[in-house]
């Protein structure tokens, strides 16, 4: 039978998952994907995953693809993937696409989500968001975004352990905003989405953990062209915690 090319998309709870990237020792999500994809298929898959996640990060809508020779059809590949995939991996959608669509080269835009409560803990938020014990000047950390967008070297902003040599990015929003949980309104939310033409290792994160001091008058908003031009990652903020972060949307 002739090959077809599957897109998934998928939201995960990644909480018990040492990242979406297989691993030698621990728990991921793609590896868990894939061997439910040999149960329904027969066939030894390789998932192409739109990039890695870190592990204990969430995603709303990632985006993975597969070669098959199976006969099933797209809607039948995601009801027994979803039969049979843990509570924390839910496939949203499932199609057949053009031989040549690649997840990871064929991306335009990714934007990640990322939530903070402030003050008190809630019970309900636990592992879905980063917790600060004090109250955050969302204002100053508005104006430091601003400083974030256009096109830079991010260098300064990259974890170690990543071989990538090319470190500019493209940052098209940074949009930060007080939200309603609705479970418990008096819960003081934030949430910073992040758009931009690809993230460096950890660079989301990184720059949250930046945004966070300056929001805890730490760090000034005008400090932010000087840490960016320095390239220098011990000029950056620690990394703000891998549970609060949701890869939200993957544009081709």
């Amino acid at each position: 039978m002739k090959e077809k090319n599957v897109k998934l998309v998928i939201a995960y709870n990644g909480s018990r998952f040492y990242g979406w990237q297989r691993q030698k020792k621990e728990k991921s999500v793609q590896e868990t994907i894939e061997k439910v994809l040999k149960k329904i298929t027969g066939e030894d898959i390789k998932l192409i995953g739109c990039g890695r996640t870190d592990s204990k990060v969430h995603a709303i809508s990632y985006t993975a693809n597969f070669k098959t020779v199976s006969r099933l059809t797209a809607d039948q590949i995601k009801k027994a993937l979803n039969a049979n995939l843990p509570y924390d991996i839910y496939v949203k959608s499932a199609e057949i696409v053009e031989t040549k669509f690649h997840s990871r080269y064929n991306t335009r835009k990714k934007r990640y989500r990322y939530l903070i409560i402030c003050e008190e803990r809630s019970p309900f938020l636990e592992n879905f968001a980063c917790f600060i014990k004090d109250k955050l000047d969302i204002e100053k950390m508005r104006k430091a975004a601003v400083y974030f967008k256009g096109r830079h070297n991010f260098s300064a902003f990259q974890a170690k352990g990543s071989r990538i040599k090319d470190t500019i990015r493209t940052i098209y929003s940074i949009i930060i905003k007080e939200e309603k949980f609705i479970l418990d309104p008096e819960v003081q939310l934030i949430s910073i989405e992040i758009t931009a033409d690809g993230f460096l290792y950890k660079m989301a994160r990184n720059i949250i953990g930046t945004l966070i001091y300056i929001g805890l008058g730490k760090l000034s908003p005008e400090d932010i062209p000087e840490i960016i031009a320095s390239g220098d990652r011990k000029r950056v903020p620690p990394t703000a915690p891998p549970e609060g972060l949701y890869l939200k949307k993957v544009v081709y």
